[in-house]
């Protein structure tokens, strides 16, 4: 306990830009599953156009000329090493090349003042195989500190999902297809130690200014310090939102561009005795009125929180609905008032028995931004706590990413644990689950209206991606595996772009 709080005292003092402070993973091994791969340092490339969505992550349909993946949030580590890794999945059925862009942020002096600017990005040049995945370390050839990476492809079909992995846990976040003026999150949390970290990454060749705000349970909290913050071209900045957002343990962030776009991730640890958690978070380019969790199971021993944010100038009730295969729960309603933050005790619901999956749904009167923790009082597997965010889309068609590719996990062991389809329509969907690039079937099944079916880890363990095709729009959601619970290092799927 006592060096884990140490740890995390030295993080809070962390200032804006400030490098990461990850522990290097001994015996992760980082490969590139490409054609080629060349080291160079070149310019700043300005991030490909790609389809818009509420999530931020449509893969770009194949046929697309150019896409772009953006990834905020991750660390780098020294010798080449790194908490992060990226993993990419083409869907196409010709390989596409791509130019990668790492950048780290510049460090601290003493006293927490800037250290200067950060040197040139390091860029590379890849192919990913046709129907076939790559694991890339971005921060190899990189100082130690917190980093972004942009990929620009020459084509589309290609999705990419990130995995850190630190001493306090690890966890798998989506990253960006497309920047944004504005992004949001909820459920972030500065108390007992636990410190919170807001990437703002421009990977564009344009300069932009950015100001950023945060949501409380007791209202809105601007720091001046945090406004007007100047965004470089190719530059990633990262805050330590506890250094003016301090002891909140319910905190909404709302990143607003003046000028340009960017893409903004959260970096969430948390410490609990000997072990904690980490959550690696994208943020939502808009809030929305619904929001969806495919699968949720509360732990025995623990506890499941759902967040709300709500950035409105008028209050939000949500109604929250669950989802059982073979039972009706009577919808809960929760009020959050304007630019505020409050939470939803699940496990404390005695509605849903613990340790059985279930679908949620929050439907809002306003626009509002909506997150999940999931945490458990100590098991002999780490990590014990763990957050994802929920997603806004429904689809008939989803990519579900591995955390990690067959010889390069994510982290020591990683595999799917499950993957859980909901269907909150009020028709019956028909399924059919394939491994991503073979196409090997692995379940037919059908979801009914307002349940949710969850393929266990004898069918879906591994590191496979999947395909999810459904004959009606579905959310997709799939869990990861060493943690201490069910949910504690999940992710939403990916749609494809129409």
């Amino acid at each position: 306990m006592t060096e884990s709080l140490s740890r995390q005292a030295r993080m809070q003092r962390r200032r804006r830009p400030a490098p990461g402070r990850w522990a290097v993973v001994a015996g992760v091994v980082l490969i590139v599953v490409a054609v080629a791969v060349v080291d160079r340092v070149v310019a700043v490339p300005v991030a490909a156009p790609a389809p818009s969505a509420a999530d931020g992550v449509p893969i770009a349909a194949a046929s697309s000329f150019s896409a772009s993946a953006l990834c905020a949030g991750g660390a780098a580590g020294p010798d080449g090493l790194a908490g992060t890794t990226d993993f990419l999945t083409n869907t196409s059925p010709v390989a596409v090349r791509a130019v990668m862009t790492s950048q780290v942020a510049p460090g601290t002096g003493t006293g927490g003042a800037s250290s200067g600017t950060p040197g040139a990005p390091t860029q590379r040049d890849l192919v990913v195989p046709a129907l076939g995945q790559a694991a890339v370390n971005p921060g190899a050839g990189l100082p130690a500190g917190d980093l972004a990476t942009s990929f620009a492809f020459d084509g589309g079909g290609v999705a990419v999902n990130q995995v850190v992995s630190g001493p306090d846990g690890w966890s798998t976040a989506p990253c960006a297809s497309q920047t944004g003026a504005s992004w949001y999150f909820a459920g972030g949390g500065t108390t007992d130690g636990d410190t919170l970290s807001l990437a703002l990454y421009n990977p564009s060749s344009t300069p932009g200014v950015v100001d950023v705000s945060f949501l409380t349970p007791s209202g809105v909290v601007v720091p001046s310090t945090y406004q007007g913050i100047a965004l470089g071209a190719g530059q990633l900045v990262v805050e330590n939102v506890g250094d003016f957002v301090q002891n909140q343990a319910e905190i909404g962030t709302v990143v607003s561009a003046q000028s340009g776009s960017l893409v903004a991730g959260e970096l969430q640890q948390v410490s609990s005795g000997a072990t904690g958690g980490v959550a690696l978070e994208l943020g939502a380019p808009s809030p929305a009125t619904t929001w969806h969790f495919a699968q949720t199971t509360d732990p025995n021993d623990g506890s499941t929180t759902f967040h709300l944010a709500n950035p409105g100038t008028t209050p939000a009730v949500a109604t929250i609905s669950i989802g059982l295969p073979m039972a009706t729960v009577v919808p809960v309603q929760v009020t959050v008032a304007p630019q505020s933050s409050a939470s939803f005790v699940a496990s404390a619901n005695h509605r849903v028995p613990a340790q059985t999956p279930y679908a949620l749904t929050v439907r809002s009167t306003a626009a509002i931004v909506v997150s999940r923790s999931v945490g458990v009082a100590s098991s002999a597997t780490p990590p014990v706590w763990g957050a994802s965010s929920g997603t806004t889309t429904v689809a008939t068609h989803w990519l579900v990413p591995a955390p990690g590719v067959p010889g390069a996990p994510g982290t020591p062991g990683a595999t799917v644990q499950s993957l859980g389809v909901d269907d909150p329509g009020g028709t019956p969907a028909r399924v059919v689950v394939t491994v991503a690039g073979s196409g090997a079937r692995v379940a037919t099944f059908t979801v009914a209206a307002g349940s949710v079916a969850v393929l266990g880890p004898s069918t879906v363990g591994g590191l496979h991606a999947f395909d999810v095709a459904s004959t009606q729009p579905v959310a997709v959601e799939e869990d990861s595996a060493p943690t201490g619970a069910a949910g504690v290092v999940s992710s939403t799927g990916m749609s494809f772009a129409p």
